[in-house]
């Protein structure tokens, strides 16, 4: 995991009438919290935060300058964008870290190819997006390039296939998928449709012949 620089501003002021005024100003209110130490309500500059984001990512160690002297070792938390407006953000939590103590991290999931069932019509999917690893910050990785391109329709990666360095644990589930190719989507249509007209034909068949019946009933009377 790289490091890099980013300040903070303390404040004193809470509540969502404070924030909302922080956001019209360009800051974007944010706290500092763990090591069981006291949560510090701080506040970033906006356009400068969404720079720091565009240029690291998220998953990032953070040597955070803040204010009052006080420099913190820390790593995002949580970042809280507006739900239409996703450039929006809302609010930030950072927490605390040790470079000698293990963290649990969210790293993305980053699919390198193009699969040879895609180019036969297949679909690729991706369910996992982001892995859940727990390592020292320093081996944590910044993304987890996993190499598709030998993918055809119906074979899928599983997590337990993934191999780490020996300092990383893997969190997840071993049998979730990390990409999968599947059939076409028409050619199941035409499946499914196919599938229905046999039934439709079968149900048909098995119908009772009523008419039947009752012509047999008339043509009694008419003897009598």
């Amino acid at each position: 995991m790289q490091q890099a620089k980013l300040e903070a501003q303390q404040r004193d002021t809470f509540g969502k009438q404070n924030a909302r005024e922080l956001r019209k100003e360009g800051r974007v209110p944010a706290v500092l919290y763990g090591r069981a130490q006291d949560t510090v309500a701080i506040q970033l500059n906006a356009r400068t935060f969404k720079h720091f984001l565009r240029t690291y990512g998220e998953n990032v160690i953070i040597n955070m300058e803040i204010s009052d002297g006080n420099n913190e070792t820390v790593i995002i938390k949580e970042i809280q964008r507006h739900p239409v407006d996703k450039h929006m953000l809302m609010h930030a939590d950072f927490i605390r870290i040790s470079l000698d103590e293990p963290v649990t991290s969210h790293v993305p999931v980053v699919l390198v190819g193009n699969p040879h069932g895609v180019q036969e019509g297949g679909v690729l999917e991706s369910p996992l997006r982001e892995m859940t690893l727990y390592c020292l910050p320093m081996h944590m990785p910044n993304e987890i390039n996993i190499d598709i391109g030998h993918l055809d329709i119906g074979d899928a990666i599983y997590v337990s296939e993934l191999t780490l360095a020996e300092e990383i644990e893997i969190l997840d589930e071993p049998e979730r998928i990390l990409a999968m190719v599947s059939q076409p989507r028409i050619q199941l249509d035409e499946v499914t449709e196919a599938e229905e007209g046999e039934g439709e034909l079968e149900e048909a068949d098995e119908e009772p012949t009523e008419p039947e019946i009752i012509s047999r009933r008339r043509d009694d009377d008419d003897d009598e």
